[in-house]
């Protein structure tokens, strides 16, 4: 039996408790969906550092909170190309810092990643790093200087290489934001919840890389992701755990995934099972 802990949009909150846990814990496996900062990269480096201190395989995936400073991030948003593109000059070196503050904990985008588990053999897809959602590549000047993407369709491109890069006949795809297609409710698992319109925020590359692998041969186990939280704006909850052809669609972003109910710290983090070509996905709080 494989185990696999996913943990959600950080955002500061993974603690000396979050380490001793998973230290001492039957996982095989850790997939972090990144935004370990909220606003300076010097928040998520911080985190960084404790998360190297972990004693099991793990990946991440830089969100769109990672190297990236408010000024970076509001460009983006806002769709202030120079600006954008100015405040984005530094981050190269930040993304390196990144890595070399995880220490042995991989840093994934664009990335095919082999692991042999408990027996199992399986490889995990990283997806395009600093995704916001919705229709547009977000962070595309530092996208073309490292991956030379600049388009949708280039990264789906660049995912499907990497595909075929992979030997491993089992799938997971590891990415900050999950794909297009499941569902345009503000309710569902990547719908827009900050728009008076029903928009799908999903990501169309990722969308053609998860048919491309099916269509190939390959076992797609899961699709994890994150960005979209689960407590949405204007009240309600978002679903996060959506099982479709086969595939397990898991949005791990329980914000704050540290969080105090009747006087008792409680942390969060989904947990995937895989056993005998089954698998199992249950919503963990810790005490």
């Amino acid at each position: 039996m494989v185990k696999i802990a996913i943990v959600g949009d950080i955002h500061l909150e993974f603690s000396e408790d979050d380490l001793a846990y998973f230290n001492s814990s039957a996982h095989d496996l850790i997939l972090f969906v990144g935004d370990l900062s909220n606003y300076w990269p010097r928040q998520g480096f911080r985190v960084a550092k404790r998360i190297s201190r972990l004693q099991k395989p793990a990946l991440l995936i830089p969100g769109n909170h990672d190297t990236v400073d408010l000024f970076q991030l509001v460009s983006e948003i806002k769709g202030w190309r120079a600006a954008a593109w100015l405040f984005g000059l530094g981050q190269g070196v930040k993304h390196r810092r990144l890595q070399r503050r995880l220490g042995a904990v991989q840093l994934g985008g664009f990335s095919c990643h082999p692991y042999a588990l408990s027996g199992s053999l399986l490889d995990v897809i990283a997806a395009r790093p600093f995704s916001m959602g919705g229709p547009t590549v977000d962070f595309r000047d530092y996208l073309k200087r490292r991956y030379r993407v600049g388009s949708m369709q280039e990264s789906a491109e660049l995912l499907k290489r990497r595909i075929d890069e992979s030997a491993a006949e089992q799938l997971i795809f590891l990415a900050h934001n999950g794909p297009f297609g499941l569902g345009d409710n503000r309710q569902d698992i990547w719908g827009c919840d900050f728009s008076n319109d029903q928009l799908d925020y999903g990501d169309a590359d990722l969308q053609q890389a998860i048919a491309y692998a099916s269509a190939n041969g390959k076992q797609v186990l899961a699709v994890v992701g994150g960005h979209m939280h689960h407590r949405l704006k204007g009240g309600g909850a978002r679903r996060w755990h959506v099982y479709q052809e086969g595939i397990h669609y898991i949005n791990g972003a329980r914000v704050p995934r540290i969080f105090s109910h009747n006087g008792e710290i409680h942390r969060h983090h989904v947990s995937l099972t895989y056993d005998q070509g089954k698998v199992q996905v249950e919503e963990i709080i810790v005490s």
